[in-house]
């Protein structure tokens, strides 16, 4: 089930919405808040997985409490409702307000896109979370930023080093991978000075840890896609 926290100061709106929103989906519930400090209320139950909005709500209530929130770190998952008809005008304005990947902004009454909506962003926020648990129990005591540090300087890592960075993670010492890829020993030391100044690692066996570490993070994330 999904909870669902409407910030909406109009109760025929919210009934609407949760009448469309249950003939389209029924795993939603909505729970109405008509301010923006009763929502932050609400919020401190730690039971709601998304919250949805419209900026026709007095004072941006939903949308100044959602800048709090990700000012305060959290990365609850958020559908705004939009009377803006033009999609770029919305889309624009989104990006001027967050940036993040859990929020999305929605032609006010395609509460079929809602719905979509709701699903794909608590299914993404679940599965980041899982993940956020998964690293701090593999990088005990490492800042969770650190660790998101280390996660996009792996992506810069050109296809060699990857390859060889496997290969160390398999505790393959460097003479044996020259002679597995074919190429020499020095090299392959050329490539493993690299790929440790990149990382921000010193030994062989930090480049361990941290290889396996991250692949059974992702390993442990990989989940069946959602059916549309």
């Amino acid at each position: 089930m999904i909870k669902v926290l409407h910030i909406d100061n109009d109760v025929d709106h919210h009934r609407l919405t949760a009448a469309q929103l249950g003939r389209l989906s029924g795993d939603i519930t909505l729970v109405r808040a008509d301010s923006r400090e009763a929502a932050a209320e609400a919020l401190k139950e730690g039971i709601y997985d998304c919250l949805l909005t419209d900026d026709r709500v007095p004072g941006n209530a939903g949308i100044e409490l959602l800048k709090m929130l990700r000012r305060n770190g959290s990365s609850i998952p958020c559908i705004i409702q939009s009377e803006i008809p033009e999609e770029d005008v919305r889309t624009d304005r989104s990006r001027a307000l967050f940036n993040d990947e859990f929020h999305i902004v929605v032609d006010f009454f395609r509460f079929d896109l809602v719905t979509q909506g709701i699903h794909r962003l608590v299914d993404s926020h679940r599965h980041f979370l899982q993940r956020d648990r998964r690293e701090r129990d593999f990088f005990p005591g490492t800042p969770p930023e650190k660790v998101r540090a280390l996660r996009l300087a792996m992506k810069t890592l050109t296809q060699r080093e990857a390859e060889i960075l496997d290969l160390i993670g398999a505790g393959k010492a460097n003479k044996v991978i020259a002679d597995e890829l074919f190429i020499s020993y020095k090299t392959v030391k050329n490539h493993v000075a690299n790929l440790f100044a990149k990382l921000g690692i010193h030994t062989r066996a930090e480049a361990i840890h941290h290889v396996l570490s991250l692949k059974l993070v992702e390993e442990d994330q990989r989940e069946p896609p959602r059916e549309p």
